[in-house]
């Protein structure tokens, strides 16, 4: 234990005060009294810093308050766990029963704040934390690599592009490192990315864009739902006849927040481009435009990549999607790129039945149909993305990674049609 003499000192600094580089701490406080209580101990301590709106990473100590049903926390708190491991969660609460303390415990929790707080107790609990970290990496720090985002585009509505991330999405938490995935519907013009998925979801975008204040890890958790194969998935909320739109400051704010605790977050677009969507792509890692070889999508994809360059998007950012092709497309995918000025970098093969039955079952592709074509074709696109796949490559070199279908001449295109 520390001596009881100790009293918390006020951080030197900057001219804010607070060095940038400590250990962030981040509070999920219902009750007034105890946020503004620990607002101050912390601000008053030195070695940590409290989080502010314009931090977008994850916190090294997140403080969680009791709920009324104690199971709402203790699973927080587990999935919490699972996604930013470095992340320590303090338990306050005015509740001693022994059973609580203890399944808290079992959930992660590493310290327990008895309620009327005491500020030796909470400084004492802090030095602890600092001491246990001291040869940590904190994900607080910027030492995390950020999450990959890929964003899905349609070059025109109806091309399949809700069925092509959720269906990427699975590839990829299929993956052999099970990655974390989390699944985002952007689109406010008619998004139905949850009935793909058969999810009948609570929350969704809506529940952050009425309050954007509080926004933080533990109400981010709160508002996601979680599949049977474990991806989460952030509804829009929004749709055709909805009142109100989503800000770009909201969907940039939250699209922040995600990064920094999934390995991918992958992004249902739509295919309307306005200033929300815009300032979606503008995070993203990799935008996919997707198209299929019908003469009106081929023209309305061809205004958007014109957009997207027009507006200064990167060209190695733009990547090209084929949907529904057929091998015997092989000419009409040539006339396309020349009319598009971009070379497909993916095909997925027309599988109509075996997409259909996946839509109507609410599963994905891989489950439904996992020796299909189109099946595999998604795994081969998901096993593509490490580090030389988010660089630009050459023809030749796409070639001999891209296959979808085998036994086919790859060198008219660097899709591997």
């Amino acid at each position: 234990m520390k001596d009881k003499s100790w009293k918390p000192k006020r951080v030197g600094g900057d001219s804010s005060g607070i060095p940038s580089d400590m250990p962030v701490i981040e509070l999920s406080i219902r009750s007034a009294e105890c946020q503004a209580t620990l607002e101050g101990i912390i601000r008053e301590t030195d070695g940590v810093r409290l989080k502010e709106s314009q931090d977008y990473g994850v916190p090294a100590l997140v403080i969680i308050e009791l709920e009324e049903n104690p199971e709402d926390t203790f699973t927080l708190i587990r999935e919490m766990g699972k996604l930013n491991k470095g992340t320590e969660i303090f338990l306050t609460a005015s509740r001693l029963e022994s059973h609580i303390l203890l399944e808290a415990m079992r959930a992660g929790a590493k310290e327990f704040l008895a309620q009327p707080l005491q500020k030796q107790e909470v400084g004492d609990a802090i030095l602890r934390f600092l001491d246990r970290g001291a040869t940590q990496v904190r994900p607080g720090d910027g030492q995390r690599t950020p999450g990959k985002v890929l964003a899905f585009f349609g070059g025109k509505g109806g091309v399949g592009t809700t069925s092509i991330a959720v269906n990427l999405a699975a590839a990829i938490k299929k993956g052999p490192n099970n990655p974390s995935v989390v699944l985002v519907d952007v689109n406010q013009h008619g998004g139905d990315l949850p009935l793909y998925l058969d999810l009948q979801p609570t929350h969704s975008f809506r529940d952050i864009a009425t309050d954007l204040s509080r926004l933080d890890q533990a109400f981010l958790i709160r508002v996601l739902t979680k599949t049977e194969l474990g991806i989460q998935v952030l509804p829009s909320g929004y749709d055709d006849l909805s009142t109100g739109r989503l800000s770009p400051d909201c969907v940039e704010a939250t699209l922040r927040l995600l990064q920094a605790s999934f390995d991918y977050v992958i992004l249902d677009c739509g295919h309307v481009l306005d200033l929300t969507t815009k300032k979606a792509l503008e995070l993203a890692t990799i935008i996919f435009v997707t198209s299929t070889l019908m003469v009106p999508v081929v023209h309305r994809t061809k205004r958007i990549l014109e957009l997207l360059r027009g507006s200064g998007f990167p060209a190695e950012k733009i990547r090209l999607v084929m949907n529904r092709f057929s091998p015997s497309e092989q000419d009409v995918l040539q006339e396309t790129e020349e009319i598009l000025k971009q070379k497909a970098f993916w095909l997925f093969p027309n599988d109509y039945p075996s997409a259909s039955q996946a839509v109507n079952s609410g599963k994905p592709l891989i489950d439904v149909a996992p020796r299909s074509a189109v099946a595999k074709s998604y795994r081969d696109l998901a096993g593509s993305f490490d580090e030389q796949a988010m660089k630009p490559a050459s023809k030749g070199s796409l070639a001999g990674w891209l296959n979808p279908f085998k036994g086919r001449n790859v060198q008219s295109s660097p899709s591997g049609a």
